[in-house]
């Protein structure tokens, strides 16, 4: 019995995630972004998480290129947008907002476009 138990922590553990110290392979798709209200371009989307719940998303888009690097809680994100202090919501999954702290930056991204062409 007690070696079942041991068995069974192992093979849990092995399936809820990298070992400590690791990063997660990143997942990567296609989605939408926009930079400062410049207009919704297609975009390809990388996101890494850390042991430490750490979010590193990459964007590129429109020969441009954006990250975020930081932690969401609930819809709720914080960390640095292209390495400044900043802030995201996250209205419905797949759509997130992200503004930096001095408000000259906002990044916006989302899995599908609305009918009226914005995320």
């Amino acid at each position: 019995m007690y070696h079942r138990a041991i068995g069974l922590i192992g093979s849990v553990l092995l399936l809820a995630g990298p070992a400590m110290g690791q990063d997660a392979k990143p997942t990567s798709w296609k989605g939408f972004c926009q930079i400062d209200q410049q207009g919704v371009k297609p975009c390809n989307i990388s996101d890494r998480t850390s042991p430490d719940g750490q979010h590193h998303l990459q964007f590129s888009f429109g020969g441009k290129a954006a990250a975020f690097l930081g932690r969401n809680n609930g819809s709720w994100w914080s960390g640095e947008l292209n390495g400044q202090p900043a802030m995201g919501h996250e209205p419905w999954r797949g759509h997130t907002i992200f503004s930096t702290l001095d408000l000259k930056t906002t990044f916006e991204w989302c899995d599908k476009q609305s009918a009226d062409g914005s995320c």
